[in-house]
């Protein structure tokens, strides 16, 4: 009887094997069909989100859309080529102070806006200019006394918060290079360009009513504006400021904290490290991710180039 038993259970016990292992691969298959399905190329991407989201915190679970994903930018490698053509520049370019016929070449409503805008955003790269002249002094105090003070680690900490990174349990010399490496200038002629693209000249509702410059999106009801044309669905909003210099500050502060911003600022560290900020072309190839806009960079590029944008990169105010 046993004998007769086990003759019947064996071949359904290895049938039963079979199926199981049959479900679990067919599993994993499936999984594997959902991720391929799930994958999206860079072209959807900025066509379903866009990374001018400048929020340092991502906005509540019950904002967040189902027709919208957010996108986890991991670092890498920077391609040698880029490397490659940024050279060390031995001879430094002069820098001259703004004046009136720095505008000559250009129309006169362009004129107007540029006025009002340029000093402003030479303004924040002078002050960012002041900070890493401050960080710096603080390691090379680090680096000889092992040691700073309550107020300078305050000051730091205060640095750290401002663009977004975490000073808890990091060595402030971890702390130092993390801020040198991400807090920098942003060449005058690439946020001129992206101002002028974003508020139509400074035409543009937003900019006119509520001094936003950049397009900057986020979802704080109390510190924006409902886009009239929004999508049905969306809730995004357009930031709001009190001033221009409220919208530069904010715009700077996008560019050296937002995680889109990955490899616009490796590439700088790049041109920082070899002390040429020439080749500007770079720098704009990787704000790419900045518009829904597939064209942007070429866009970019343009607005640069025919308003001879790069003159202003070199020049700086006295006070």
């Amino acid at each position: 009887m046993h004998k007769l038993l086990n003759f019947f259970c064996f071949p359904a016990l290895l049938v039963g094997l079979i199926f199981i292992s049959n479900g679990l691969l067919g599993y994993n298959k499936l999984y594997q069909i959902s991720i391929e399905t799930n994958s999206k190329t860079s072209k959807q991407i900025n066509s379903l989100y866009s990374e001018k989201e400048i929020t340092l915190k991502d906005p509540p679970i019950s904002e967040v859309l189902s027709s919208k994903f957010l996108v986890k930018i991991r670092s890498k490698p920077l391609n040698p080529k880029i490397i490659s053509k940024i050279d060390n520049k031995i001879k430094l370019d002069l820098i001259s102070n703004l004046t009136d016929i720095d505008y000559d070449h250009l129309d006169t409503n362009k004129k107007e806006f540029v006025k009002a805008v340029l000093p402003i955003i030479i303004n924040e790269n002078q002050n960012i200019i002041t900070t890493r002249n401050f960080v710096n002094d603080l390691k090379i105090k680090l680096d000889t006394f092992k040691t700073l003070n309550s107020k300078e680690i305050r000051k730091l900490n205060n640095i750290a918060k401002k663009y977004n990174i975490n000073s808890s349990n990091k060595h402030k010399l971890d702390l130092i290079n993390e801020i040198l490496s991400n807090v920098d200038v942003i060449p005058n002629s690439i946020a001129l360009a992206q101002a002028a693209i974003e508020s139509g000249w400074g035409k543009s509702r937003f900019a006119k009513e509520y001094n936003a410059l950049f397009g900057e999106y986020t979802y704080d009801q109390s510190k924006g504006v409902v886009p009239l044309k929004r999508e049905y669905g969306d809730k995004h909003l357009i930031k709001s400021f009190n001033s221009y210099n409220s919208s530069v500050s904010s715009y700077f502060r996008n560019i050296n904290s937002h995680k889109a911003y990955n490899n616009f600022r490796a590439v700088r560290n790049v041109m920082r490290n070899k002390n040429n900020f020439s080749e500007i072309g770079l720098l704009v190839y990787e704000l790419n991710t900045y518009a829904e806009d597939n064209n942007y960079v070429n866009t970019l590029n343009a607005v640069i180039e025919k308003n001879n944008f790069y003159k202003y990169d070199l020049k700086v105010i006295s006070y």
